[in-house]
């Protein structure tokens, strides 16, 4: 009884200031769903390229997503992340592991993916 006494007061006053204040709109609109695809530019010697990515492959995919870019072997580039946003204040971050999904880096559009020539 007491349950229901709370729900409809609480639903009376819902109605009440509807009616004195008018409905209120939304204050933002948030869209909290993961990305699936960005924009990077993939520099390897003094070439640079736009590449789309989907971030559910893994880095072994993007190695041979890139082979035809720079015309060398998964097995025979290094990968490096490196993040726009924080610019050059941190060293590239190696992507290293073959099993790792793209989306665990955080990559956003406009971030640079450098691939250099294994030694």
């Amino acid at each position: 009884m007491v349950l229901l006494y709370s729900l409809l007061s609480t639903l009376f006053r819902y109605h009440t200031l509807v009616a004195r204040y008018g409905r209120l709109a939304p204050l933002a609109d948030v869209d909290l769903r993961p990305l699936s695809h960005v924009q990077v530019e993939v520099r390897f010697g003094d070439q640079t390229e736009p590449l789309e990515l989907r971030l559910d492959q893994t880095v072994a995919d993007l190695k041979k997503q890139l082979r035809a870019v720079v015309q060398l072997p998964p097995n025979k580039i290094r990968v490096y992340y490196i993040d726009r946003q924080l610019g050059y204040a941190l060293e590239p971050q190696e992507m290293k592991y073959g099993a790792r999904a793209l989306h665990s880096y955080s990559i956003r559009d406009g971030d640079e993916i450098l691939v250099v020539p294994r030694t």
